[in-house]
């Protein structure tokens, strides 16, 4: 992958990566993510892990009765470039992030111009 691009779509892709997760406490979730990641929570509640800045968001998706699961999870960390940082660790970083969410025991799909690359092998990417 070419470091001006997110994967197909290009150079028009939208570097930032929402990741649901399946986790109702939101502080928890947060320090079982910074302590996998060997990294700390900002007096913001924000992580820096590499050229991503993560934050928890409420989902606003929860409790609609979406016919796509995860939509209806609690959880929402959104993966946002630092400036200047190239496609290619963006994509890196959020796959970093994504992996730590899982290994921490969540549920997580990410939903993002580029989730393809972050998918664990042998999975299907999810549609949205």
């Amino acid at each position: 992958m070419d470091d001006s691009t997110c994967g197909p779509a290009g150079a028009n892709a939208d570097p930032e990566c929402q990741i649901y997760v399946a986790a109702p406490s939101h502080d928890r979730l947060m320090e079982r993510l910074a302590a996998a990641l060997d990294g700390s929570l900002g007096p913001d509640r924000v992580i820096s892990y590499g050229c991503v800045e993560v934050e928890w968001e409420h989902n606003d998706y929860e409790g609609t009765g979406a016919h796509t699961e995860f939509l209806d999870w609690n959880s929402l960390l959104v993966c946002r470039p630092r400036p200047g940082a190239s496609a290619t660790a963006v994509v890196s970083d959020t796959a970093s992030v994504l992996e730590a969410v899982r290994e921490a025991g969540y549920r997580a799909v990410p939903v993002c111009d580029y989730e393809e690359l972050l998918q664990e092998p042998g999975t299907e990417p999810c549609s949205t």
